[in-house]
């Protein structure tokens, strides 16, 4: 796989992180509790569909990391991220390589 891939699976996966962030945003309107809602797959196929469920507190857990996402079990692309935990329906993965300088320099954009 190519770093131009690499790149571009890399915005696919900021693309779904970025409207994750809007439901945590109007989740957090109803408080902090441990209610599971649900979250988009978080991973580079833009036609994935799949929702998995987490907390605020699980999906604030993973962004604490601008190189990881939430994704379902079985969307890792092994060439660009691999697994550091799984969580009921998800795992959490953490990207490497130019997909993980990617991941990094989009979300210092968004905090700006």
């Amino acid at each position: 796989m190519d770093e131009r891939t690499k790149e571009r699976l890399a915005l696919n996966e900021d693309a779904f992180r970025r409207i994750n962030d809007e439901i945590e945003a109007v989740a957090e309107r109803h408080g902090t509790d441990s209610h599971k809602y649900e979250f988009l797959c978080e991973c580079s196929d833009t036609s994935c569909m799949e929702v998995v469920q987490a907390t605020l507190a699980e999906y604030a857990h993973t962004r604490e990391e601008p190189t990881r996402f939430l994704v379902a079990k079985g969307h890792v692309l092994q060439e660009i991220e691999h697994v550091v935990e799984a969580v009921g329906d998800h795992v959490i993965i953490e990207k490497h390589g130019r997909a993980g300088i990617v991941a990094t320099e989009l979300d210092e954009q968004a905090d700006r």
